[in-house]
């Protein structure tokens, strides 16, 4: 089987103990799990079918980690690490706020593009956050952080509906459900979205 390199500055392994152990697993056991998550809720995925869809035993699975919840910790934090990557930069180039939440918005819809089971894998865990560990959501906030700075700015800024951060951060989710949904985007496209978001958001 041959498996697809996912290109990220910090690859699966960063995550792991490599020591004495098999890249390659690392590679399957990961892919089995992102392959699966389309067609599993993580709650009720198992180690048993995690290693069948790898191709591997099931003890070949706890060689790399101890439990369920290390593996999708590792996962998520993996897959935060590729969403995320990138973001300090749309930031520091971006001091105009609208310019930034237009960045950021299409930052994401590339990626989640790009990265389909990753960004469904990344959704599955916002949605059932008791699957991984608190390291691993700790871990994820300090990768977003860009982002929560630009939502305490929103909240801040009189030119915007005054609501809490969770109400922006639904806003600003919706064109990824929608690249997510469609596919594919075209920058016309994803500028007329953006454009509403931020009517949305704002004060009339």
């Amino acid at each position: 089987m041959e498996l697809k390199t996912i290109d990220s500055d910090r690859p699966f392994g960063y995550h792991c103990c490599m020591k004495n152990k098999d890249k390659n697993k690392l590679q399957m056991i990961l892919h089995a799990v992102l392959s699966l998550t389309s067609t599993n809720d993580l709650v009720n995925l198992s180690i048993s079918k995690i290693a069948a869809a790898a191709g591997i035993s099931k003890s070949t699975v706890y060689v790399y980690f101890k439990d369920k919840e290390e593996l999708l910790s590792k996962t998520y934090m993996y897959v935060k690490d590729l969403m995320d990557e990138g973001i300090a930069e749309v930031e520091a180039k971006h001091s105009d706020l609208d310019e930034r939440i237009g960045a950021f918005i299409r930052h994401f819809v590339q990626r989640y593009q790009r990265y389909p089971k990753e960004a469904k894998f990344m959704e599955a865990v916002q949605t059932n956050p008791s699957v991984v560990s608190e390291e691993a959501h700790q871990y994820a906030e300090t990768t977003a952080a860009p982002i929560y700075r630009a939502f305490e700015e929103i909240v801040g800024n009189p030119e915007f509906v005054q609501a809490p951060a969770y109400v922006y951060a639904t806003f600003f989710s919706l064109p990824m459900k929608m690249a997510e949904i469609n596919g594919t985007m075209t920058d016309s496209e994803l500028d007329s979205i953006i454009c509403m978001v931020l009517n949305a958001m704002k004060r009339r």
